[in-house]
């Protein structure tokens, strides 16, 4: 299976990165003033920031030509398993750690064969799980009791939660093969709500023979790159947070994460609209809630989940989760946050001493018009509050001409903060 067609970035991440820029438009605000020169996309060299071990490994090479769009940076690379391209710096991590995984993968032989007469068998026996899923009500009427119990949790979200892209079929997770493949998937240090089709193949094919009979496989030497796509320390809890994930059935997920939101005081639709909004995959989901139910006594956390529902696609889904990760980071180790407000379709934060704080998870951000934009927006709300701080961190990088640009207006700028942040969660 070539790698390439399956897990390439598809042509709708193009419209992600004009979203990721609208979302630096400011409605119905006209800067006071328009700078005449501003800086446009421009092309990268991988070497010149990336750490030799990221550059190149056994089974993969970075391209050194990265293209920068003004926010991200747009990687090219070249695997074992086919020619591969990401976007985001934190995309690229993850993937490498992948590709170690899979190459670990193909190293344990198992027997096809077997494997394909179990999935047949499978569609054979589960008839009656089938009309647990079209016939819930009717099913678990008739069910005996004992049996009934086990379902309890099944029961509450058949008809009312959607299955995602990034998860097996509901027939699949209800006999039981997605636990075997969450096992696998921690095993190797990898989630498996992973939209990497090429690490699916092995997951699926050595999940389906520990399913058979049980396999005996070994720890993959790759860290833990981040949980659900999203880059976050490679911690303990980190690596927890990806275990429980992989091991609680989907459906759990979906309803832990509701109750959680609901405690929080959101409104119940909006949950549901998030919690069935496709771009997010159970993972991506936990790990948003769980940086949102960190984040205690912060008003309008629902704003987070307003913005979410506009993710049309898995890079959109992935760049706001990390996006509250960061700020969560940043209620934790830095500064409590008193609120959150909407800044066109971004999400400003606001500590008690009134300071502004834009976390982006971006890569390298220039002075574009749209970057001059949001200053101007932002710096117009400081002067109305004299001696307002406006403090901007990001994941990457600025372009020489914005940290100038920024520092004369007076904002504090914070470069590389993933280990700041995230170090200790």
């Amino acid at each position: 299976m070539s790698l390439q067609k399956t897990i390439i970035v598809p042509l709708s991440c193009v419209s992600t990165v004009t979203w990721f820029f609208i979302l630096f438009m400011v409605q119905a605000m006209q800067p006071t003033h328009l700078l005449a020169q501003f800086e446009k996309p421009s092309t990268l060299k991988a070497q010149s920031f990336l750490e030799p071990e990221i550059l190149k490994g056994e089974h993969y090479t970075v391209d050194d030509t990265v293209h920068n769009d003004g926010l991200l940076n747009h990687y090219t690379v070249k695997s074992s398993f086919g020619e591969v391209k990401v976007i985001s710096t934190s995309s690229l991590q993850i993937l490498i750690g992948e590709i170690k995984a899979i190459a670990e993968m193909k190293k344990i032989n198992t027997d096809d064969t077997a494997i394909a007469s179990l999935k047949q068998s499978g569609k054979n026996t589960v008839e009656g799980v089938k009309t647990l899923v079209n016939d819930p009500k009717g099913t678990f009427e008739n069910a005996a009791a004992g049996v009934g119990s086990l379902f309890n949790r099944a029961s509450g979200t058949v008809g009312k939660r959607e299955i995602t892209g990034a998860e097996d079929s509901k027939v699949e997770q209800l006999i039981g093969f997605s636990k075997s493949k969450g096992q696998v998937a921690n095993k190797f240090g990898v989630n498996m709500y992973s939209r990497n089709q090429v690490l699916q193949a092995e997951l699926e094919r050595l999940g389906w023979a520990d399913y058979l009979g049980g396999l005996s496989v070994g720890m993959a030497t790759s860290v833990v790159p981040g949980v659900g796509g999203v880059l976050l320390a490679t911690s303990g809890t980190a690596r927890l947070l990806n275990e429980a994930i992989n091991t609680t059935p989907a459906s759990e997920l979906w309803l832990q994460n509701k109750n959680k939101l609901l405690g929080m005081g959101m409104n119940e639709d909006s949950i549901e609209l998030f919690l069935n909004n496709a771009a997010f995959s159970p993972a991506l989901q936990t790990v948003m809630v769980a940086a949102l139910d960190s984040m205690k006594g912060v008003d309008n956390r629902e704003l987070y989940i307003k913005v979410a529902l506009q993710a049309g696609d898995p890079l959109m889904a992935k760049i706001i989760t990390e996006s509250a990760v960061l700020t969560a980071g940043y209620y934790k180790h830095v500064a409590p946050l008193k609120h959150f407000k909407p800044l066109g379709r971004l999400v400003r934060s606001e500590t008690k001493d009134g300071s502004i704080v834009i976390i982006l998870p971006s890569d390298h951000l220039i002075w574009s018009e749209k970057t001059a934009d949001l200053a101007s927006f932002l710096e117009e709300k400081a002067n109305v509050s004299k001696g307002t701080r406006v403090e901007i961190w990001v994941s990457g990088d600025f372009s020489s001409m914005a940290q100038t640009k920024l520092e004369e207006m007076g904002w504090e700028l914070h470069t590389k903060v993933q280990n700041q942040l995230l170090s200790a969660q």
